[in-house]
């Protein structure tokens, strides 16, 4: 999945949001009959529901939270020409993050991520959630992370992400089109040069065998007033 099918389908992913559990009412029985007593504790229990929590799309979740939207976020050109760091090649990410003006998240989407990987593997997937609420819950306390805080975190870096991405792909475009215009100008020179190589070897032929045959013609100038002796070309075989 290319990181614009990513981002189109986080935005759109439901998370649940935290939901206080209301005590149960206490039942009013002033009747010391004890059927009505009973009525009214059944009709108090049937009565207490606990809330479920409500849900929003990531995209609103980021659209709650202090910073850019993710429609917001975008790359400049300048961004396509970020360093790269490593021998692999791989770009620096916070630098991707800082020029798209994301902000600093309590507890970021690394974090989360290295949380995430330090649990047991075979732990079942309910299992870790409720693991990683429990600790975010203290986080919150004493740092003020919480889901909705990583959410928008890890949404904005990969809007942000897609945005560089397409930047790139518009200054790799724009640098290839360049570079294949000068090569086809390059091209062109080389096949004139190859013209003026070829033209020049056909002169240089052209003149030399006129200048041979013109040569000839002078010898046999020289030949007629010669004695037919050597070096004279005329001069019988076998003479010395």
């Amino acid at each position: 999945m290319g990181i614009q099918d990513a981002l189109r389908k986080a935005a759109g992913l439901l998370v649940e949001m935290p939901s206080e559990e209301r005590p149960a009412p206490e039942p009013e029985t002033p009747s010391d009959d004890l059927d009505k007593k009973l009525a009214s504790v059944d009709q108090a229990l049937k009565g207490f529901q606990k809330p479920a929590g409500a849900t929003k799309t990531v995209e609103q979740i980021v659209r709650d939270a202090p910073g850019p939207n993710l429609d917001q976020i975008s790359a400049t050109p300048e961004a396509a020409d970020q360093p790269e760091t490593g021998g692999d090649g791989r770009p620096g990410f916070a630098p991707i993050y800082k020029r798209a003006g994301l902000p600093d998240a309590p507890f970021s989407a690394e974090q989360m991520l290295d949380m995430m990987a330090s649990l047991p593997a075979d732990l079942p997937l309910d299992t870790k959630r409720q693991t990683v609420k429990v600790t975010l819950g203290a986080l919150g306390k004493s740092i003020g992370a919480t889901p909705e805080t990583i959410v928008a975190d890890a949404s904005r870096k990969l809007a942000a992400l897609a945005a560089y991405t397409e930047a790139l792909g518009k200054h790799t475009a724009e640098s290839v089109s360049k570079a294949n215009f000068e090569i086809a100008a390059l091209q062109a020179q080389i096949e004139e040069k190859r013209k003026a190589i070829a033209d020049a070897n056909a002169r240089h032929a052209r003149i030399t065998e006129a200048c041979n045959a013109e040569a000839s013609r002078l010898d046999d100038v020289l030949e007629f007033f010669s004695l037919d002796v050597p070096p004279s070309k005329l001069a019988p075989e076998g003479k010395a």
